[in-house]
This record gives structure tokens, sequence and C-alpha cells, in this order.
């Protein structure tokens, strides 16, 4: 009698949807009870877009890199990886702090002054500069130059039982193409043997690199060229990555069970809308992307036909509220702010940040207990799993005071402003309008000082002008003709009017630009004490990265 095949291990998918780095804090809620579930370890395959893949890159690296340098028992200790992933959320959400979008976009000259200089002198570098400033900025502050030959090599399903091989998941960064529209992918490609070897080899790519073209919101930044193909956010095609892991790539046995965490925004409905063309195009823009997402989550449901496949979708919008075996969930007075925070690179509250990570952890146990409860049954006697934990800001007795929850609402409504002083201003007006109203007071002054020396003002009069006059020397007899015409000056008298205009409102705006940035050091040191300060008098004890208890 032949014997039976051995049953095969189910894959586990695990999908990190985009939404900047409300998103990336989001996700690490969800993989943080992934980790206390001991399902973490076994996940096949991580999808990831824009910021899911920022986080997820750093995440897989540095687990990795860590459990080497652990003894093999260490390893294989549920608790120690629950500890690691503590360490490295703090480091994540301390390189967050940085405020990585202002550095790069708003302040390049002061926190990036070589690449400024190039922007200047060199029009083909300019055209890409935004996309190398933000990549440099995801160098410095996550992967240090690592190339995508940092990722696992070995995936959960290549490793026999009782196994003492450090392995990984098999990491997927999504991107869209914009010259064929189609989603591309990037991840560790196995290279042994002479047919791998005579094929591009892909692995030396950094990952800041294919991380910034993921999350390369079209306009805000310019396209990221990767071997010849013009890349933008994988969010265009899938905002969700739920298509690389349900498409039955030849080669590669597909999942079983998928995990989907989705930070992204979601539309909502207005009574009314504007009719001027920002706004319409604004409002197409998402329902396209609305459109898109449902398409995905149908190709979900279908995928999972035959029965024998499950997943676990969580939102930023689900609300728990009707589950009564719940009892560990973000109250329903706050759902609608943290789905409504803002998805820019730059710093989060002590409350933003314990929210999303709270609502993440919550939602990902509670969805996997309905629809994959034999993730758990496979790894835990019934009751026997680790309890959800309690951050320090949810704890019941701190929710049940009318202050504590007014306090935590108004920070979580101000975070969906995107201009970080404006932010700072309605969250603390006593302490950041005062110093804004003496930036705006310290650059009139310098402005008048230039005034006063006409030196700054002349020498910029006279750039203009020549900028200007350059540009109708080939016309200027019609041009001269059409101002007499017009009963207007000749035209050297009208470009020196013009370049005399232009140059006062140059100096103006240098001016501001100038002082703004020691008020923004300022503010952001300062919002950053604030918070902290904020969350101490909430809670009673020190700030808190990943939920360390008092005394821990």
């Amino acid at each position: 009698m032949t014997p039976a095949p051995p049953l095969r291990r189910k894959r586990i998918g695990l999908a990190l949807s985009g939404g900047g780095f409300r998103a990336s804090i989001f996700h690490l809620g969800v993989i943080r009870r992934l980790e206390e579930l001991e399902i973490m370890k076994d996940v096949d395959a991580i999808s990831a877009v824009s910021g899911g893949s920022i986080v997820a890159a750093y995440y897989v690296c540095e687990m990795e890199q860590r459990l080497h340098a652990m003894e093999e028992t260490q390893r294989a200790d549920p608790a120690e990886r629950v500890r690691i992933f503590g360490d490295i959320a703090e480091e994540f959400l301390r390189a967050v702090d940085h405020n990585l979008r202002t550095r790069a976009l708003i302040y390049t000259p002061f926190f990036h002054p070589w690449l400024f200089l190039k922007t200047l002198v060199s029009r083909p570098f300019r055209t890409g500069a935004r996309a190398t400033l933000i990549q440099s900025e995801y160098d410095l502050w996550f992967y240090d130059g690592d190339t995508l030959d940092q990722f696992p090599s070995v995936t959960p399903d290549q490793v026999p039982p009782k196994s003492t091989v450090i392995y990984g998941p098999n990491l997927i960064l999504n991107t869209t193409s914009l010259l064929t529209g189609e989603r591309v992918a990037f991840s560790r490609v196995p290279i042994s043997g002479m047919a791998a070897l005579s094929r591009v080899n892909k692995n030396v790519l950094k990952i800041s690199r294919v991380v910034g073209a993921s999350s390369g919101v079209p306009v805000v930044f310019p396209p990221t060229v990767i071997n010849g193909n013009a890349l933008v956010d994988g969010g265009v095609c899938d905002n969700q990555g739920i298509e690389a892991l349900v498409d039955d790539t030849p080669g590669e046995t597909p999942c079983d069970t998928l995990l989907v965490s989705d930070a992204s925004g979601q539309m909502e409905s207005k009574d009314s809308v504007k009719t001027g063309e920002t706004s319409v195009y604004a409002r197409v823009n998402d329902i396209l992307q609305f459109q898109v997402r449902a398409k995905l989550l149908k190709l979900l449901v279908q995928w999972q036909n035959p029965p024998a496949k499950s997943f676990a979708f969580v939102h930023l919008f689900l609300n728990l509220k009707d589950r009564p075996q719940v009892t560990n969930r973000v109250p329903s007075d706050y759902i609608p702010a943290i789905g409504r925070i803002r998805t820019d690179l730059d710093q989060f509250s002590y409350v933003e940040r314990e929210a999303l990570m709270y609502h993440g952890y919550t939602l990902i146990d509670a969805q996997i207990r309905q629809y994959c409860p034999e993730l758990i049954a496979e790894r835990f006697a019934p009751g026997a799993e680790p309890p959800l934990r309690t951050p320090p800001l949810f704890r019941d007795d701190l929710q049940r005071k009318p202050k504590v929850r007014d306090a935590m609402r108004r920070d979580l409504e101000c975070g969906q402003q995107k201009l970080f002083l404006w932010r700072s201003a309605r969250k603390y007006p006593g302490y950041v309008v005062p110093l804004l109203l003496a930036g705006v007071f310290a650059a009139l002054l310098l402005f008048t000082l230039a005034l006063y020396t006409r030196t700054p003002l002349l020498a910029v009069q006279k750039l203009i002008g020549t900028l200007l006059y350059a540009v109708p020397v080939l016309a200027q007899e019609p041009i001269e003709r059409s101002l007499r015409f017009l009963g207007l000056p000749g035209l050297r008298t009208s470009i020196q009017a013009l370049s005399g205009v232009l140059a006062f409102l140059g100096l103006l705006g240098l001016s501001l630009y100038l002082v703004s940035f020691p008020v923004y050091l300022v503010v952001h040191h300062m919002a950053r004490r604030l918070d902290r300060r904020l969350y101490t008098k909430i809670t009673g004890v020190h700030h808190s990265a990943h939920w360390k208890p008092a005394g821990e």
C-alpha cells in the first residue's frame, strides 16, 4: 500500500497597505499581535505597498539580523521575538520623529546642502531630485545602504521541522510602472546556478530606492527609474497589497491564508461637492481609488473559493462594538478621527502612535479569531494563547474620565492637519502661536534690513531683470509696438518695473523662509516635549513606544 503523501503546511500571506507613516504605525500594531500569537514567524510572504513597504523592509531585515546575533536556544523562544519587536518598533518610531518629509522637501538647503546644489546646477538631476532626497532620508534613518540581498533568503515553507535555520518571509515590494500601467514587484531573487547568473541581478538594488519607488506618490515625488522603467507608488494599482498574494505565480505555491492590514484612506460620502476644476479632479481621483479598492476586495472574496482558503481583513474604520465577546478595542468615538489621520511622512504624537498601534493590534486579534481560528488552534490549547495587552492610554480607569477622552480626541482630530506648524499651533496655541508671531516679526526685521542696505534688493532685481529681458530679446520690435499701442512704458522700463516688484516679493519670501527654519526647529523640539508631557500627564507613566507597563 502506497503511503499517503505528507500534508502540505498551509502557507500564510500578510498584506500591508499603503498610507504613509499612518499605515506604518498601524501595521506595527498588527505585527505585534502576530508575534505574540506566534504566527509572524510562520508567515511565508509579505506583500507591501508604500507606507507598508517602509515598515516591512525595515522590520524583516532587522529581525533577521538580530536573530543571527542570538543563541539558537533564544531564537526558539517566542518571548524573545516579542522583545525584539519592541526594540525594532521603538527605533522605527524614533526615526519617524525626525519628520522626514520636511527635511527632504521643505528645508533641503539646510539638511541636504550638497544635493540642493546639484539640484541648482544639474538639470538631469533636478527632474528626480525630490525622489532622491526622500530616498536618502530612508537610507539615513532606516536602511543604512542595505540592498535587497539583505531580505531573508529562506522562507518558512523551505525549512524542515525542528530546523535551526534562520528563516523569514519572502518580502514583495510593489510599485506601478508609468510605461505599462502594470504592477511591478521587487523581492530578493535567489541566484544559484548559471541560468540565474545570466539574468540581471536585482538583489544589488538599494532598499531605499525600491521603497522610495513603492511610496513615491505621483506629483509629490517624481518617478523612480529602475532598470529602464519609470516607477511610482504601488498604490496606484493596488494599495492593499493583495494582488501579489492571490496571483498563482508559476513555480510558487499559492497562499492558503491571507492576513490583510489596510490602513489606506476610504472615500466618504458628502452632502455636496465643490465644482472647481481642482476639487472635481481630487474627487474623481478618490472615486478611482475607491473603485480599485472595491475590485481588489471582490478579488479577495473570489480567491477564498474553495472554502479551504481563509482570510482576515482589518481596516482603520472597522468598529468592533457589535461583538460583545471583544472586550479589548478602541472606543467607537475615536475611530473616525483615527481613520482620517494624515498619511504624510512626518512626526506623530504619542497619542496618535498608541491609538493607531492599539487599533491594529486589537483588530487583527478579533478578525483572526472569527475568520481564521485555525491559526490560533494550531499553536495553542484553548484559552492558552497570550492575552491582549492594554497600553496605558486605553486603561479602563482612564477612559472613564471625560477630560482624558476630550484630550485624546482633540489630539487625534488635530492629526488630520497636514501642515506641521499649523497642526502644532492648533494643539498648543499658547506655546506655538507666540513663536510663529515672533518668527514673522524677525522675518520682517530681516527684510527691512535688506531694503535699508539696498544691495540685496538691487542684486536680485538685476538678476531677475536679466532673465526677463533675455526672454523677449528676439521679439523686441513687436513687443515695443504692442506696449506703445496700449499706452504702456517701453520694454526696458516695463521690465525694470516688473523686476523691481518681483525682487521685492522674492526678498520678502526669502526672509520668511530663512527665519522659518529656526522657528521650525524650535517648534519641532517643543511639540515633541509637549506631546510627551501630555502622555505622561494622562497616563502617569513615562511615554511608551511599544506598551511597556510601568516599572518594566
